[in-house]
């Protein structure tokens, strides 16, 4: 009895275990029976499968590929072949796949024939653009220091991308053109045209921020040929012919000593840095009252040797006193002309200069005696030059010949534009 006992307990257990799987797959049948639709019924889910695929494509669609009833029946030779199965988009590799490369369209654009910085004026403040063979054998080689020519390759950068010549055309691949309009190179070089209101034309072509330095060194390359190489060879006379009442000279004549020092030293510093000296208001300023104090200086010069002379004709023995205090006039009168000629380089000459040289001149007419030549045609060259205006208020044109890397290798002119 006591060996029964197991055997009765394992007998049992596999009867549960028999009952449990009956009951499984009676549960399995009841819910396949009620899943599937019956006669006359529509299919769930609104028409569709269980995968959301329509009722009547599923039925000519079977799952997994498996030929449907009409491609296994025998003798069908029009049983349409099985589908192929979907390719299956893995989520994964939809997150990490890199994304789609667009190439950038192609952009065709012209290249422009010139350069221009334009105000609200018709004509452009400057322009820049090729220049011919022709006109650039005409023009005058210009002397450019290293610091101009770096300025000026700065300022024309993008000069290369200007559209070449023409086949057979007359420009020069590596000559330019660079044109000031007329009356724009002085307000626009001491910075009156503000660089704000310049556009250029195309844009970005030029800077308009580096226009003032331009405008300086175009003008400073074309005055220095016309005033500044004349002015330093009167000068240069008036220390030789003062060099000996210099040294008898006595108290008196020590500022108009200390003006001639002023003036070469005023000249030289012009000569150096024209384009930075013209764009300095308070050394032109200085400029004009030196001329002031110049002309202050041959009147008191010119007042001591008329009275001089009235002694000299009333009888007294004052002939070689009279004779240096005339030289010192006269020295003091060129040193008048040579103060208005630099103000006027600079460009600040006014009418009054042009009236206080002519008021000189005639009374340097009233003396008696030929000893003031030098001082008449010092006075007569100054007249001309204030008489025709300054110069940069021209239209001026300045040829460059620039290499491929954008550097000034030859600068000519400027000359007057046609």
């Amino acid at each position: 009895m006591p060996r029964r006992r197991p055997e009765a307990m394992q007998e049992l257990a596999w009867w549960l275990v028999a009952v449990l799987a009956l009951v499984c797959a009676a549960l399995a049948g009841l819910l396949w029976l009620r899943r599937r639709p019956g006669p006359g019924e529509p299919p769930p889910h609104g028409g569709q499968g269980a995968r959301g695929v329509p009722a009547a494509t599923a039925a000519r669609e079977p799952r997994g590929g498996v030929p449907s009833s009409a491609s296994r029946a025998p003798g069908n030779p029009l049983a349409p072949l099985p589908a192929p199965l979907a390719p299956q988009r893995n989520p994964v590799a939809a997150l990490v796949a890199p994304p789609v490369v667009r190439l950038p369209a192609l952009l065709v654009a012209t290249r422009s024939r010139r350069y221009e910085l334009r105000d609200g004026a018709a004509e452009p403040v400057l322009a820049l653009e090729r220049a011919r063979a022709d006109e650039w054998r005409r023009a005058a080689r210009a002397a450019p220091t290293p610091m101009q020519c770096d300025a000026l390759a700065a300022a024309l950068s993008h000069a290369s991308l200007l559209a070449a010549p023409a086949a057979g055309g007359d420009a020069d691949t590596d000559l330019y053109r660079l044109t000031l309009r007329a009356g724009a190179a002085l307000p626009l070089a001491r910075g009156e045209l503000a660089a704000a209101e310049l556009r250029a034309v195309p844009a970005q072509s030029l800077d308009a921020a580096r226009s003032p330095a331009l405008a300086a060194i175009v003008m400073a390359l074309h005055c220095a040929p016309l005033y500044l190489r004349r002015l330093r060879r009167e000068v240069a006379a008036i220390r030789a012919d003062s060099a000996g009442w210099l040294r008898r000279s006595s108290s008196a004549d020590e500022r108009l000593r200390a003006l001639l020092q002023d003036l070469s030293r005023y000249l030289r510093e012009v000569e150096e840095n024209h384009a930075g000296a013209i764009r300095k208001p308070v050394f032109v300023a200085r400029v004009a009252d030196f001329c002031a104090q110049a002309e202050q200086q041959w009147q008191l010069a010119r007042d001591a040797a008329d009275a001089l002379a009235r002694r000299l004709r009333a009888g007294e023995d004052v002939a070689a006193e009279f004779a240096q205090r005339r030289l010192v006039a006269h020295c003091a009168l060129r040193m008048l002309a040579a103060w208005h000629t630099l103000r006027l380089a600079l460009g600040d000459a006014g009418p009054a200069a042009t009236l206080a040289l002519r008021g000189a001149r005639q009374a340097l007419r009233d003396e008696a005696g030929g000893d003031g030549e030098p001082a008449r045609r010092a006075l007569a060259a100054a007249l001309q030059a204030l008489e025709a205006g300054f110069a940069g208020e021209a239209a001026l044109t300045l040829l460059l010949r620039l290499d491929p890397l954008g550097r000034v290798l030859e600068v000519r002119g400027p000359v007057p534009a046609e």
